[in-house]
């Protein structure tokens, strides 16, 4: 009687063990690697979390940084009630959102801008049970900002005007795959009218256009390179 009772007892906390153990979440949708050239876009990468239990789950995202180029910096978002934003740095979300049994959210983004920085950097997440922390599944992130994508041989970094509209002057960051003599950033009103230009001097740094001496309007910023227009971007001017 007390073997009979001891197996019984042991295949209960056995399969009790095998209870508390089983993963409640599931991921889906997930871009495990984006491949981007602009230096100054945003890139956001998404992730599905499936709640395969049949009760409400309370859910936490930690952070952790694999690794990021110097000047890159990342934030991520999660909560389809709360929808909150997380800022740079931010190991764990607050744990109070929730994702009802059997249900699927898909508010879990991260965000990457690389801020004029060409590089790698990969993030990873993980989701657990805020009342279970052991009940957790993770994933990686990765972004590869790179100078050139397939086939794109005019591999270049201008950044977006730093103050647009402008009063007396503008800041255009830069770092380029290569440089030419004759790489230049060219300004030119509506019409056409080339209004004034800059050397581009070496692969990376900053240019302060003066536009101060402009009339108040809309503007084109292109540069310029080997006689070939490789970006352009719009700038307005508004002096105070």
């Amino acid at each position: 009687m007390k073997k009979i009772t001891l197996i019984l007892f042991t295949s209960f906390v056995i399969g009790g063990l095998g209870s508390a153990i089983a993963q409640t979440f599931t991921l889906s949708n997930v871009t495990p690697t984006i491949v981007a050239s602009d230096v100054w876009g945003s890139y956001d990468s998404h992730v599905s979390i499936s709640n395969t239990s049949s009760s409400l789950k309370r859910v936490r995202i930690e952070r952790i940084i694999n690794y990021i180029a110097p000047g890159q910096f990342e934030y991520f978002c999660f909560g389809t009630t709360s929808g909150l934003c997380y800022p740079p740095g931010t190991q764990l979300s607050n744990g109070q959102d929730t994702i009802w049994g059997n249900s699927t959210d898909n508010s879990l983004k991260a965000t990457l801008n690389p801020t004029g920085v060409f590089g790698a950097a990969s993030i990873h997440f993980r989701i657990f049970d805020t009342d279970n922390p052991a009940d957790s599944v993770g994933v990686d992130l990765a972004w590869d900002i790179t100078t050139s994508i397939g086939e794109n041989d005019q591999a270049y970094g201008i950044s977006k005007p730093v103050h647009n509209p402008a009063d007396a002057f503008t800041i255009y960051n830069y770092n380029l795959k290569s440089t030419d003599n004759s790489d230049r950033l060219v300004v030119f009103n509506m019409l056409g009218t080339k209004m004034k230009a800059m050397d581009i001097p070496g692969k990376s740094g900053a240019l302060i256009l003066t536009t101060s001496d402009l009339k108040p309007g809309m503007y084109l910023v292109s540069y310029i390179s080997n006689g070939k227009v490789k970006d352009t971007t719009r700038l307005v001017v508004n002096h105070r």
